[in-house]
């Protein structure tokens, strides 16, 4: 096999199983992990059944695969912030706008799917573990960029981890509004850091 046939193969390769995980993340967000079967995800990978199992061992494999690289994405994202920007308050902008851009519905499914292996009861105790461990790191980057805020006097003062969780649960939970269409709205990377943001007439008792 040349080397151009073998790049083209690994390339079709890498498609079709990017195919299956993107069916799987739609799937799995709006159905749930116990309802999804291979078939419906090879059925909308427009793969055959036998086909999965040359890029997965089972379904809980390809969920847990999804699951961990959603996160490492987020790491990512945050990571790409950083390059971006030094103040820790435009690296936040920066990041909520990043969340909510592109397909909400995509977002969605994404957040949704986290959420449900945190708190799942059908995965090993070794992968939940994996899976929260990342989740925490996650967690612990955005910790840092406000522990850095609040250094240079971007942010106020307060446990930087529980601020963390409570821009995090703000940012999803926008998301989850918004694809609801309950009261949809323009999320404003402004407006939700707000909640963070120091002001210059509050003082070192804040």
């Amino acid at each position: 096999m040349s080397s151009r046939t073998s790049e083209k193969f690994k390339e079709l390769r890498d498609n079709r199983q990017q195919q299956l995980k993107e069916a799987a993340i739609v799937l799995f967000g709006t159905k749930g992990y116990a309802a999804t079967k291979i078939s419906d995800i090879t059925n909308k990978a427009e793969q055959s059944h036998g086909l999965f199992y040359h890029y997965f061992k089972s379904k809980e494999d390809l969920y847990v695969t999804v699951i961990l690289e959603l996160l490492t994405e987020f790491v990512h994202i945050v990571d790409k912030a950083e390059e971006k920007h030094d103040s820790p308050l435009k690296q936040l902008e920066w990041l909520t706008e990043a969340t909510h851009s592109g397909s909400l519905r995509d977002g969605v499914h994404r957040h949704i799917l986290i959420m449900q292996a945190l708190y799942s009861d059908y995965l090993t105790q070794e992968v939940k573990e994996e899976i929260v461990e990342k989740y925490r790191f996650m967690v612990e980057r955005i910790e840092h960029i406000i522990i850095k805020g609040q250094i240079s006097e971007e942010f106020i003062e307060g446990d930087a981890e529980e601020l963390a969780v409570y821009h995090l649960s703000l940012v999803h939970g926008l998301l989850l509004t918004n694809a609801r269409k309950i009261s949809p709205i323009k999320v404003s990377a402004e407006k939700v850091l707000r909640q963070l943001k120091r002001h210059p007439e509050q003082g070192d008792d804040q």
